[in-house]
């Protein structure tokens, strides 16, 4: 059901401190391939609109918008925290996710919905390492701020990416969980790097899908802020918050 909402509301509107580093090894031997485990999780999804424009400016020409020859096209912004982030088989830490990036026609014809990658942002510094290895800008962050107290009823929601995130953002507003399973989703997650393109293929196999009212904000001078049109925005076409109890993310690198 997830997939549906998803597709048609993109559709509709327009007709995801040091510590020690892991030896690189890793990657190498599996071709820059590796697998994170995330459980536990809450997560807040907000799509919003941007100039095709200039959201076009920030693609590599490889990867095809959702809303070429529009106006404009969507922007995701998500966020999450989790109870457990384990990396290639590493013991698993807490921590915390924020994405940005732009919806883009399925380069390989697969997932429920592909997005390039604008920022990467985590609290986790294997999470952030790792995907650096293979060439992904991810910002390690260890302060980001997720504050979210359930309740019965709509709960506040507070996340922030202080520095040294560039550019640093907010998000606030409510969310209300939902108790009803929705089924699986799959987001893939695509950033261009020499050589190739790295693929995030997240698989989330049970996702609850509940509801949310969020706003964004950020300098209006950032490079956020100049895509977005200032220093706030909501999210017209969709918005979700989500709990699941375990995902999977591989990642690849792909040849050109």
């Amino acid at each position: 059901m997830i997939k549906t909402i998803l597709c048609l509301a993109v559709v509709s509107f327009l007709i995801g401190s040091a510590v020690a580093r892991p030896p690189a090894r890793t990657r190498a031997d599996a071709g820059g391939a590796f697998a994170v485990e995330f459980t536990n999780c809450v997560e807040s999804i907000g799509v919003g609109l941007i100039p095709t424009e200039q959201a076009q400016a920030l693609v590599p020409a490889a990867f095809h918008l959702v809303g070429e020859g529009q106006p404009v096209t969507p922007i995701v912004v998500r966020t999450a925290r989790c109870g457990g982030i384990a990396v290639d088989g590493n013991r698993a830490k807490s921590g915390s996710v924020v994405q940005i990036g732009v919806v883009i026609i399925p380069p390989d014809f697969s997932g429920d919905i592909n997005n390039y990658t604008l920022w990467y942002y985590t609290s986790d510094a294997k999470l952030a390492y790792y995907l650096e290895s293979v060439g992904v800008a991810a910002q390690h962050v260890p302060t980001i701020d997720y504050d979210y107290q359930p309740s019965a009823a709509s709960s506040p929601l507070f996340v922030a990416v202080p520095r040294p995130g560039d550019p640093r953002l907010s998000l606030a507003g409510t969310v209300i969980e939902s108790a009803t399973p929705a089924g699986s989703f799959e987001a893939i997650w695509w950033a261009r790097v020499n050589g190739g393109s790295v693929r995030m293929d997240t698989v989330v196999p049970a996702i609850f899908i509940g509801g949310a009212n969020l706003t964004l904000t950020t300098d209006a001078s950032s490079a956020l802020g100049h895509i977005i049109g200032g220093s706030s925005a909501s999210f017209p076409v969709l918005q979700q918050f989500n709990t699941f109890a375990s995902a999977n993310m591989g990642v690849s690198v792909a040849s050109p």
